[in-house]
């Protein structure tokens, strides 16, 4: 893996993952508009911590590369989640965040695997 590939790795892993726990906080602490939203969608508000201890342990474990690939995953199935429930219930221009935080997490996984399989060879 190049330097520059490396530099574009770190620096859109580091902001996914913080990206990801800055969304988990508003809802682990309970914030107004994180329970408004979920009340919204018709959601529980233990659904809510749920999904928003899963953001902060998916944005940790981004970090960790023996479960990278799986935190990935799961983050890809909040996102779908999201995606659908801002499809019904937002302006269809909000849907565009949910969708960026897809694209970027798959970016970050490609040129995870890129690294990983650098470091073997």
């Amino acid at each position: 893996m190049t330097t520059t590939k490396k530099i574009v790795y770190y620096t859109l892993l580091t902001l996914i993952s913080l990206a990801f726990i800055a969304t988990s906080y508003s809802k682990l602490t309970g914030a107004p508009a994180a329970v408004a939203g979920f009340a919204q969608a018709h959601l529980p508000v233990w659904f809510m911590y749920f999904i928003g201890l899963a953001e902060l342990l998916g944005g940790i474990a981004l970090w960790i590369p023996k479960i990278s690939k799986w935190a990935t995953y799961g983050l890809y199935i909040i996102l779908a989640g999201a995606t659908i429930v801002t499809l019904f219930l937002n302006t269809t221009i909000m849907i565009l965040m949910p969708i960026s935080f897809a694209i970027v997490l798959a970016i970050v996984r490609h040129l995870g695997k890129q690294k990983s399989s650098a470091q073997v060879v």
